[in-house]
Parts: structure tokens; C-alpha cells; sequence
């Protein structure tokens, strides 16, 4: 019996072995690595020779953002030159290659940019926000064109280059290669919310990190659309953070309420997170009661003074946005305590650690001069909103104002790597691309709960669902693919001494007139994605 059993078991293995040899394929795999060598290497000399190949690959994209860096400032400084000599208006009947025109861009498909893409030329995207004939837009459009053959260079010397990009401070971006503009990246009928001024890589090379603080006025006078504008001005102040910066909303009456309650006297990161939990606290305002601006300003200040003395934040720029249709006040007392403290009776000697921007809503708000007073004597910014179309335009202003500190210094262009996103028109706009996704989902199981009434087939059914969803998780709705990727930017300055802008003065409460001053130098930036 103990021979039989010994047999069996001896056949049984045998057996086995065959069986597992046929699944596993050994023998083929044994013959497949027969030849191998086996090394001996040293984990420190592969890191370091990992890290040299990713040193000589992020040296190649910065050479190549420093030769558009360059390129962009001589070209607009000679442009300048010439206009100033020659004293002529720019030819209105110039253009362009706009990436909206599809006629005036002819493309091909590249394997390597994964679309129809023009590799002779670049074309100018403008925001729907921006007007596409200004003067202005148009100059800085027509001096940007001398960057086609830097783009070019560029490819041709590192093929592993993805988009290069000129994001202008007039709001058009000059792209590398060519293409049919698609709003969203899809269909060409969307609207298209793009600007390059809200991107991550524009953001981060046009100012310092920053701890902002927004204060909004929810007293009982700011109903309407008042309160629409303040909410859509809250918004467009948000849109322009990026990783690097803090923020949290505090809204006030004659109390404080927070945005979002679980950030209470902090600021947190900007994070897309983070965004969208502060959007969606900032929908609803009750517009009640009294404001009392020296108790939010006096909160704000310790706030940002605390988060100065411990070092939490971004621990470099701070500011408060005030979101407000009126002050009664100026509130110098406060500011020479908190903000003009080495020097209370001579501001423009002291070291203000914190930039106050003011944004005055309403068209019928005739007295500006406290709200004025409040962001000049504190170097920040005023502004007076009427419209909800003149909103983005007039938000973006302050990014130039904490940009000051950088754009003094001619010599200096940092470079700024941001973190991988999705190459996708708008960040901002994957909310609502998932919450689109999320409603087809609750579609589909609706419906497939209607079909089964009986109850019947529904775990099947609800099974096979499951399946589809988790094999191709962007069956339900239109989410579209897209390609991680991170960019390289560098501010790139204007090199002239002096410029003069117009702008609109009050006087005397009664009438307003044009003014014309001097301003210093301004800004763009330049990028690279890989």
C-alpha cells in the first residue's frame, strides 16, 4: 500500500511539474536568458548617472526659454525704439495668425505633439475677455512675431520639446507649433475660457509666492449686482493663485464669517482643492447689517502677522484684497500700527509687510478717495467695478503690483518649474468636467434601474456597469485624453526706462478727465513645456 501511494504521489508531482512548465513556459524562458551577464552595480553611481541625463535634459529646456527670453526683450525693446523715433500709429489694417481663424492656419498631423500642428510658423491666441485690435495688443503682437524663428531653433536643437509659449502682459499668447484653437480641447463651438495669464507657469514666473487675504463686504448694501460682482471679482482673485501662494476669504458685516469654516484663521494652499472648497463658500453671501472695517482690517493684519512671526505661509509677499462698496473712513490709525510700524508719520519710508489692493463696487459710488487712499499709501492697487465684463481685466492688474520687487531688478529672470499637470486648456475647468462626468454616471444607473423595474436582471446589469466604468473610465460624458506634462518659465521684462499709460482721474466729484503719467517697466513671460 505504501508503494502505491508512493507512486501515485511521485505521478502526481510529475504530473504537475509538466503542467506548470507548459503554463509557465520555463524552458522558454530559460533559453530567452541563457546569455545573460550578471553585473554588480553600485546604486550610487546609477543614481548619479540618472541624475546627470535629467541635468542635461532640464539645462537643454532652460537654454532654450533663455533664447526666447532674449529674443522677446531686444525685439520689444527695438520695436519701441523705432516707434518713438518714427512717432507713427501701427498699421490698423495688420494680422495675424490667429489659432481661432482656422482659414489662416494650415496644419498637418505630428505623431510626437499627438495633433494637427503647423511646424513653420506660431500662432496668437487672445482671450475672449481681450479686445483682439487694441493698440497695444496689436504692437506687442507684431514685435512677438520675431520669436518664430527662436521657436524653430528650439525644435530643431531638442525634438523632445513639447509647446513653447509667449504669454504677453496684454493677455494674447503667442504659441509653438501651430494649431486649430479648440476651447476645452474639444469641440471648437465651446466657449473658450483660456487665458494665459490664470496659467500655473505664468503665474509662478510673474510674482514672488504670496499670502493673500480677501475680505468681502456682506453689509446690507451690497445686494444685487453688487454681490454678483464681488463674487465674480473673488472668483478671478482665485483663478490667478497657484501652488506656490496662500489664501482664505473672510466674509464681514458687522462679524466675521468664514468661507469655508474648517479654515478658520489660517490660509491654506492654494491647491485646486483648496480653490474649490473657497468658490463654492463664497456662492452664498447673506448681505445684512453694518460693516465694520476696523475690526476685519485689525483682524486681518494679526493674522498676517502671525502667519510673518512663525514663518507658515509662503513666508515672501503678503496682501489684502478688500471687496467693498464703500469705505467711511481710511483707517490711517490702523495702518500706522500694523503696517507703517518703523515709520508711522512717513509711509513711503516704511517697510510695509503687507500690500493692500481695494475693489470698489458699483456704478452709482461717487466718493473714491478713502478706497484709493487705502491702496496707494499702502503700494498696492485700487479699482472701481461697475460691470461684470470689466472684472478679469481689472483683477489681473494686481499681478503686475507684487511683481514690482522682481521687475526692478533687470539683471535677475529666474527660472520657475511648475508641478506636471494635464495638458488641458483650463485646470479650472476639470470641476466641471468631472461633475459632467459624475451626472452621465447618474444617468446611466438611473436608467438602468427604470429598465429593471422588476428587479430582476438589475445585479447583472449593475455588474456588467461596474466593468464598462472600470475598463475605460471616460465612457460616460466627453472627457477627452490628454498628456501630463511640466513647463520651465522666465519673466521677460521690458528693458525700456520709462513708459507712460492713460488713465482716468475724478475730479472734484464731478467729472472725469484723462490723465497721462509715467509708469516704470512691465512684464511678460515666456515658457516651455516637455
Amino acid at each position: 500500500m505504501n508503494g502505491s501511494v508512493k507512486t501515485w504521489s511521485e505521478k502526481l508531482g510529475f504530473e504537475l511539474q509538466q503542467l506548470g512548465k507548459y503554463v509557465t513556459q520555463i524552458d522558454k524562458f530559460h533559453e530567452n536568458y541563457k546569455d545573460v551577464e550578471i553585473k554588480l552595480i553600485v546604486g550610487k553611481s546609477l543614481v548619479e548617472t540618472i541624475a546627470s541625463h535629467i541635468e542635461v535634459m532640464m539645462r537643454s529646456k532652460v537654454d532654450a526659454i533663455q533664447r526666447i527670453m532674449d529674443v522677446a526683450e531686444s525685439s520689444a525693446l527695438a520695436s519701441s525704439l523705432i516707434e518713438s523715433e518714427r512717432e507713427q500709429p501701427i498699421d490698423e489694417s495688420y494680422t495675424y495668425k490667429d489659432a481661432k481663424n482656422y482659414s489662416q492656419v494650415t496644419t498637418s498631423y505630428s505623431e510626437h505633439f499627438g495633433g494637427d500642428v503647423n511646424l513653420n510658423y506660431s500662432a496668437v491666441h487672445v482671450p475672449t475677455t481681450v479686445y483682439g485690435r487694441a493698440k497695444e495688443t496689436l504692437r506687442a503682437i507684431r514685435w512677438s512675431e520675431e520669436l518664430d524663428n527662436t521657436f524653430k531653433y528650439n525644435y530643431k536643437q531638442d525634438p523632445s520639446l513639447s509647446w513653447q509659449y509667449f504669454g504677453s502682459s496684454t493677455g494674447f499668447m503667442r504659441h509653438y507649433p501651430a494649431l486649430h484653437w479648440k476651447p476645452n480641447g474639444s469641440n471648437p463651438h465651446d466657449p473658450d475660457l483660456f487665458d494665459c495669464r490664470t496659467r500655473s507657469w505664468y503665474i509662478e514666473a510673474a510674482n514672488s509666492p504670496k499670502d493673500v487675504l480677501i475680505l468681502v463686504d456682506t453689509s446690507g448694501s451690497m445686494t444685487g449686482m453688487r454681490k454678483e460682482i464681488a463674487r465674480h471679482v473673488v472668483n478671478n482673485i482665485l483663478d490667478t493663485l497657484g501652488n506656490n501662494d496662500y489664501v482664505n476669504i473672510v466674509k464681514f458685516s458687522n462679524i466675521t464669517e468664514q468661507a469655508v469654516p474648517c479654515f478658520e484663521d489660517s490660509l491654506v494652499q492654494a491647491n485646486l482643492a483648496n480653490i474649490r472648497e473657497l468658490k463654492i463658500g463664497i456662492a452664498e453671501m447673506n448681505t445684512e447689517r453694518i460693516a465694520n472695517f476696523s475690526m476685519i482690517l485689525t483682524y486681518a493684519f494679526e493674522l498676517l502677522q502671525e502667519f510673518r512671526e512663525t514663518r507658515r505661509g509662503a513666508c515672501c509677499n503678503q496682501a489684502i484684497m478688500l471687496v467693498t462698496d464703500g469705505v467711511p473712513d481710511n483707517y490711517k490709525e490702523i495702518f500706522q500700527r500694523f503696517n507703517w510700524a518703523d515709520s508711522p508719520e512717513n509711509p513711503d519710508r516704511a517697510d510695509m509687510p503687507v500690500r493692500i489692493f481695494t475693489y470698489l463696487i458699483g456704478r452709482e459710488v461717487a466718493d473714491v478717495r478713502d478706497s484709493r487712499w487705502m491702496a496707494c499709501a499702502n503700494r498696492g492697487y485700487f479699482v472701481h467695478l461697475s460691470t461684470l465684463a470689466e472684472v478679469r481685466e481689472q483683477v489681473l492688474n494686481y499681478i503686475s503690483v507684487m511683481a514690482r520687487p522682481l521687475v526692478l531688478n533687470l539683471t535677475t529672470h529666474p527660472t520657475v518649474w511648475t508641478p506636471v499637470y494635464a495638458d488641458i486648456a483650463d485646470p479650472k475647468i476639470t470641476d466641471w468636467l468631472w461633475d459632467k462626468k459624475e451626472r452621465n454616471d447618474q444617468k446611466e444607473r438611473y436608467w438602468i434601474y427604470r429598465r429593471n423595474k422588476k428587479l430582476r436582471n438589475l445585479p447583472k446589469e449593475l455588474e456588467q456597469y461596474v466593468k464598462r466604468t472600470k475598463k475605460n473610465p471616460n465612457l460616460a460624458g466627453d472627457m477627452y485624453k490628454y498628456r501630463l506634462m511640466t513647463s520651465v518659465s522666465m519673466p521677460v521684462f521690458d528693458r525700456r526706462e520709462n513708459a507712460n499709460i492713460t488713465e482716468w482721474v475724478l475730479i472734484k466729484n464731478a467729472y472725469w478727465v484723462t490723465e497721462t503719467r509715467e509708469v516704470g517697466r512691465q512684464k511678460a513671460n515666456a515658457n516651455a513645456t516637455s
